[in-house]
């Protein structure tokens, strides 16, 4: 492989001026070499290397203290667990009936600044909302505080695109 770069013209013309310097420029030039050579050793293969082996031991330390501090709390972790499924689904947030359910969902709407233009029982448990123009993020966030919140459940929806960008019309039936 060596006598065929050497053959190459570019090179054999390197090699000829190589030949033709004086021996300490020569040796300077080998000098010069030798340390671009181990310079670009080390900054694309050494650096690169140990850096992600410090990221790697680093991430891996962080990752025990989290296991060890997680075994240590197991007890509160669960205790806050089980806290939250039964608040989310504890008897005081979720309505009772259509009734509880319509008061709820107006006021919820109220409160996240949306407008109902109209809204009807239907059936025991659900109830039919119509929002004209609503932000659709207002929209989404409401539905899913209702949802996360209270355990309302989106039986029936359609969206229609409003006049302007982002808002919608929407017709909703909400169970519980």
């Amino acid at each position: 492989m060596w006598s065929r770069i050497k053959d190459q013209p570019a090179v054999g013309k390197l090699i000829a001026r190589y030949d033709q310097l004086p021996t300490r420029d020569r040796q300077a030039l080998t000098v010069l070499s030798l340390a671009l050579l181990l310079a670009l050793i080390y900054l694309l293969i050494w650096r690169p290397v140990t850096q992600f082996h410090d990221r790697a031991t680093a991430s891996r330390e962080n990752a025990g203290e989290l296991v060890a501090w997680m075994q240590a709390n197991q007890a509160s972790i669960e205790q806050l667990g089980g806290a939250g499924n039964a608040a989310s689904s504890s008897a005081a947030d979720k309505p009772e009936d259509g009734r509880a359910l319509m008061a709820l969902v107006t006021r919820s709407a109220g409160e996240a600044g949306l407008s109902l233009q109209r809204f009807e029982p239907s059936g025991d448990d659900a109830i039919r909302v119509w929002l004209e123009n609503a932000g659709y993020a207002d929209v989404a966030s409401w539905l899913e505080r209702l949802n996360g919140n209270h355990g309302v459940m989106i039986d029936q929806a359609a969206l229609d695109r409003g006049n302007e960008p982002g808002q919608v019309s929407v017709r909703l039936t909400l169970t519980i």
